[in-house]
C-alpha cells in the first residue's frame, strides 16, 4: 500500500508552487511548469507520486532561484528557454 502521508506532502508542494501563478488553472500550471513546457514532457498518468514530489520540489527551487536573478539574467534565462523550446519544436517538425 502506498503511504497515505504522501497526499499531504504532494498537496503542500503543489500549493507552494502553484501559488506563484494563481491566475493559471491547475491543468495549465501542471502542463506549463511540471509536466510539459519546461522541457520535461512527462506524461502525468505514469508518474509515481514520489516522482511528482521531486518535480514539484525542483520547480519550487527554480522559482526561488529566479527571484535572486537580476533583470538582465531573467531576460537571458527566458531567451534560453525560448530557444530550447523552438529548437525542440523544430526537431519534432523535422522528424
Amino acid at each position: 500500500m502506498r503511504d497515505p502521508k504522501r497526499i499531504k506532502r504532494v498537496c503542500q508542494l503543489l500549493e507552494r508552487a502553484w501559488s506563484r501563478y494563481p491566475d493559471q488553472r491547475l491543468g495549465q500550471f501542471l502542463l506549463n511548469y511540471v509536466f510539459g513546457s519546461l522541457g520535461r514532457d512527462l506524461h502525468i498518468y505514469r508518474r509515481e507520486d514520489n516522482e511528482v514530489e521531486i518535480l514539484l520540489t525542483t520547480v519550487i527551487e527554480k522559482f526561488d532561484a529566479s527571484e535572486n536573478l537580476s533583470e538582465a539574467e531573467k531576460r537571458e534565462q527566458k531567451d534560453l528557454y525560448r530557444e530550447r523550446i523552438l529548437n525542440k519544436n523544430k526537431t519534432v517538425k523535422d522528424d
